[in-house]
């Protein structure tokens, strides 16, 4: 069974309340994620703002802004690194949210994963293994 944590592949980028929009939009640009989870003092996830939500942030010109207000805060989708991927990616699909936020057992921010992480073969492997039984041959 493939858990959530194999599929961390960097140190989370973070930003704490009082970042801005532009804040997490050069975040994303030196780090090159399509995400930033917005943390307390203590490194939890209290938000994420998400390219997405950049996008509406310049439409709307909204310049200057907090990025806690600008994305998502409060009912985050989180994960521990044990729970097992294909259960999590359900989760994600029927959340609409391309971005999943890690957490360790004390809810501090772990890892990021976006659905383009699972699209690597030994995710879709692992996938294929739930769907289909027997799974098939390699």
């Amino acid at each position: 069974m493939s858990k959530v944590g194999e599929y961390i592949k960097r140190q989370p980028i973070v930003a704490g309340p009082d970042a801005t929009v532009e804040d997490a939009a050069r975040l994303m640009a030196q780090h090159g994620v399509g995400a930033v989870v917005i943390v307390d003092e203590f490194k939890r996830p209290i938000g994420i703002i998400t390219e997405r939500d950049l996008v509406k942030v310049v439409a709307e010109r909204k310049y200057g802004v907090r990025a806690l207000d600008a994305g998502t805060r409060g009912d985050l989708l989180t994960a521990s690194p044990e729970d097992d991927v294909y259960q999590v990616l359900k989760k994600m699909r029927e959340r609409k949210v391309r971005h999943l936020i890690v957490v360790d057992k004390e809810g501090k921010v772990a890892g990021v994963i976006s659905v383009r992480d699972l699209l690597e073969d030994k995710a879709l492997k692992a996938l294929g293994d739930k769907v289909w039984w027997p799974p098939p041959e390699e």
